[in-house]
């Protein structure tokens, strides 16, 4: 194995530690899929030396990439909020600082 593949399989270990272990129990669905030959060997490296089959690495490298999306599109709603609450308040700004001026302390 070169040492493209060992680097792969070792970021690909870390990436899908959090998800290794998925329920046994779930159904599962026979897929044939083509892969490119690298990161086949990738994830080969990966299944033998965590002792899981191919299909689990997949499977958790599949979950960690939806999480990954899942977690960007919460960031964006997040920044999307943030940038209609700076608007809301720097257009309140104004009628705050009158209000202040206008106390009497």
């Amino acid at each position: 194995m070169g040492e493209t593949t060992d680097r792969r399989a070792r970021f690909l270990r870390e990436a899908v530690a959090p998800y290794e272990g998925s329920d046994a129990t779930a159904g599962h669905t026979k897929l044939s899929i083509s892969l490119p030959t690298e990161l086949v060997e990738a994830v080969r490296a990966t299944a033998t030396e965590t002792g899981t089959s191919v299909s689990a690495v997949i499977a958790a490298s599949l979950r960690a990439s939806i999480e990954a999306a899942e977690q960007a599109n919460i960031d964006r709603a997040l920044e999307l909020d943030a940038e209609e609450n700076l608007a809301w308040a720097n257009a309140y700004m104004p009628i705050a600082a009158k209000l202040w001026s206008e106390i009497e302390w």
